[in-house]
């Protein structure tokens, strides 16, 4: 059986929405059953509505981020069944799908405008450098499942590719300000214009907050974007934008104030599109960009974090250790010199450059090709995460195609694949296929089935932490290169069904899945080679230095613990989603998003192919690395022209995401109060107010001391 685990209640609402589905009005006309419903081109490239698309989707319209009072992005990922949002610190969010994640969550794909910011140095998104606000945002679209065949290796969860406001649409300028609890002083400004066929939009913000209480990672940082389009003829447009970020946050694993440090960041971006329509129904688009991010931590001398001023207690030891070993000393100096070093590894500089081009036809009235080949060239310089004083880099070369195929008026079937190659590892080919079934006007089934590959990251192969002397003196290892680092591989399958309600100007959307992942990346601890930080831990715990050097001398000492990347990760999901996104009025909008997901593996840490691990670094379960129950409940009414008003209910049950030992859940209730005043001809000042956790419930995020309670902030903005 396909989903053996999915429980009786799910057949009970399928079997239910069935038959509703079987009895629905058939008196509304085609226009009427698909106007409304959106469109996106994420999912397999080609441009298809929700009813049609072969994974299950999200759209999160402009309509939609107004009413949810989200205030930054990932906040907004709240909104899609399966999708979890948390803080590691009060600035640094972790966004995922399916759980299983931890600090830096790994396995989705988020472009803007189709630029993928997946950061290769972090393995991960850094949401706070993307260079862009929520304010510039039009929708974003988002595939609730392995995306790779269309948008490769990062995509292995799932993807989003976030729409900005585009400068031909924009109609009026806009600044704006939110303040509130943390301290927060947000400001935004965007302005638009034209001449003759080119159109620009410029947007710039500041955003600031002192963070949680009692911690140290408030924020401050400077961005701004710039987008043009250019359109010299019918069938041409070109579109260029570009951007900046620039700032500061406090990172740290939250135990004590002294823990947290400052962390820099500098990123831009530019990014160009030219897309070309034939008479014949041809469409032809070119895409390069490139992206840039600075990070850096402060620095301290080695003599200071080992409390040895001048480092002479440890010339001393090295000293008496040369002597009494001799020959068989195993360092290559006897004395070192001290140097600095990040205590945080979120240090290095990244680029990104990349290219894309595709094309887009139906060779007959019923076929629609989508295929295309592009680039990706990486390179990252980091010391503390790749010990490398100097770049290392990347290339991936991919092509891709994707078909759709209505094969009747009822059927329909997508394929697609990419292949990926790559420097560093083998090709991987990843696949889809699907099938849409149209029960009646209203109601689609459809199928999916995935086979996709996740290659490493440039981190996760290239990954060496240590810190050595400038003499080669080692004082401790931490993370060790691999050469033995293959792709991960997924093997999903979902079934799912769309329901358009025209009634109700919405849609109800619900997905049953399987996914198993294998071959999963993670880190596999070992015995490390000797250095200087082991021995000096077993003297500080009274061992005599004679019997140590003894024990170094006969290979009987145990050095320290370090680890390496490691293709030792093996789990599962399955479950349900449901989404339902409805007009009962044409003042009211109400969106719901449920996901129920079962979670279960091993994270292998130790003995891995016959090789011995480190002692007490025993394998760990994924059982609970994700939410059993997450929802969200958003209802929008529109009092009058002028006064709106939103309740938006939040739960989700308890987790333990890796990395944490925090087991905590959330269920929280917002309100969004807006007033909007007309002060003249096309301007119009609006003001809200926004209350989270109305009702004051006490939680943790991630961490003990990442407290939330009920806070208050004040929206003002001006439309001229």
């Amino acid at each position: 059986m396909l989903f053996p685990h999915i429980r009786n209640r799910t057949y009970v609402l399928l079997c239910s929405i069935l038959s509703a589905a079987s009895s629905t009005s058939h008196a509304f006309t085609e226009t009427d059953l698909f106007d409304d419903i959106p469109e996106i081109s994420s999912a397999t490239r080609i441009s298809q509505n929700l009813a049609e698309v072969p994974i299950s989707s999200t759209v999160i319209s402009e309509e939609l981020i107004k009413a949810s009072g989200a205030l930054d992005i990932p906040d907004l990922m709240r909104l899609v069944p399966g999708f979890q949002v948390y803080h590691p610190n009060a600035n640094k969010f972790a966004v995922t799908y399916h759980g299983g994640s931890g600090e830096f969550p790994r396995d989705l794909e988020v472009r803007i405008n189709g630029r993928p910011v997946y950061i290769p140095l972090l393995s991960t998104v850094a949401w706070n450098t993307l260079g862009i606000s929520i304010h510039d945002i039009r929708q974003i679209e988002v595939i609730r499942g392995s995306n790779v065949p269309s948008y490769g290796s990062n995509a292995l969860m799932g993807a989003i590719n976030i729409v900005t406001k585009s400068p031909i649409a924009a109609s009026s300028n806009q600044v704006g300000t939110s303040v509130g609890a943390q301290g927060r002083r947000n400001f935004n400004g965007s302005f638009n214009g034209s001449s003759n066929n080119l159109f620009y939009r410029v947007s710039l913000a500041r955003e600031m907050n002192e963070g949680f209480d009692f911690q140290k990672d408030g924020e401050q940082l400077n961005l701004g974007n710039i987008h043009l389009t250019f359109t010299p003829t019918l069938y041409d447009s070109i579109d260029f934008s570009a951007g900046f970020n620039r700032g500061t946050m406090g990172i740290g694993n939250g135990r004590h104030v002294t823990d947290f440090q400052d962390r820099e960041h500098t990123s831009h971006f530019q990014h160009l599109r030219w897309n070309h329509s034939t008479l014949n129904g041809h469409e032809l688009s070119m895409q390069l960009y490139h992206n840039y991010l600075n990070l850096s931590t402060p620095t301290y001398q080695a003599s200071t974090l080992l409390g040895d001023p001048g480092l002479t207690q440890f010339n001393r030891v090295l000293g008496y250790m040369s002597s009494v070993m001799g020959g068989a000393y195993p360092f290559t100096s006897s004395s070192v010199s001290d140097f600095y070093v990040n205590t945080n590894a979120e240090v290095g500089k990244n680029h990104v450059y990349g290219g894309e081009l595709q094309h887009l036809f139906s060779p007959f009235e019923a076929l629609t090709l989508a295929s295309g080949l592009g680039f990706r060239y990486e390179k990252s310089l980091s010391t503390p995460l790749l010990n490398s004083e100097s770049y290392i880099d990347e290339e991936t070369y991919f092509l891709f195609s994707n078909a759709e195929w209505k094969q009747t008026k009822k059927l329909t079937w997508n394929a697609g694949f990419m292949s990926e190659f790559t420097t560093k590892v083998r090709p991987a080919t990843s696949t889809r296929l699907g099938a849409n079934y149209q029960l009646n006007d209203s109601f689609t089934l459809r199928g999916a089935i995935t086979q996709a590959y996740r290659t490493p990251s440039l981190l996760e192969k290239n990954a060496q932490s240590t810190y050595i002397f400038p003499e080669g003196v080692p004082y401790d290892y931490i993370v060790t290169k691999t050469d033995h680092l293959d792709s991960e591989k997924l093997i999903a399958a979902e079934l799912g069904a769309f329901w358009k309600l025209p009634q109700y100007n919405g849609y109800i959307d619900v997905k049953l899945y399987q996914e198993k992942i294998t071959n999963g990346i993670g880190s596999r601890f070992y015995e490390g080679p000797y250095d200087m930080g082991a021995i000096a831990s077993a003297l500080r715990s009274g061992q005599d230095i004679n019997d140590v050097l003894t024990q170094v001398y006969t290979g009987s000492f145990m050095g320290d613990e370090a680890r390496e990347s490691w293709n030792a990760d093996y789990f599962r999901n399955h479950g349900l989603e449901l989404q339902a996104s409805l007009h009962p009025r044409p003042d009211t909008l109400l969106h719901f998003a449920y996901g129920y997901n079962e979670i279960n593996g091993v994270q292998r840490r130790g003995q891995v192919q016959g090789e011995g691990g480190y002692p007490g670094k025993v394998d760990l379960l994924f059982d609970g690395r994700a939410p059993q129950h997450t929802a969200t409940l958003l209802l929008n009414r529109q009092f009058s022209p002028s006064v709106d008003a939103s309740l938006i209910f939040n739960y989700m049950s308890d987790v333990v995401w890796k990395d944490s030992v925090l087991s905590d859940g959330l269920k929280t209730v917002d309100a969004k109060l807006t007033h909007t005043l007309p002060i003249g001809s096309k301007k119009q000042l609006t003001s809200s107010i926004l209350v989270k956790n109305i009702f004051n419930e006490q939680y943790s995020e991630f961490q003990e001391k990442n407290n939330f309670e009920r806070r208050l902030y004040l929206l003002l903005s001006m439309d001229f």
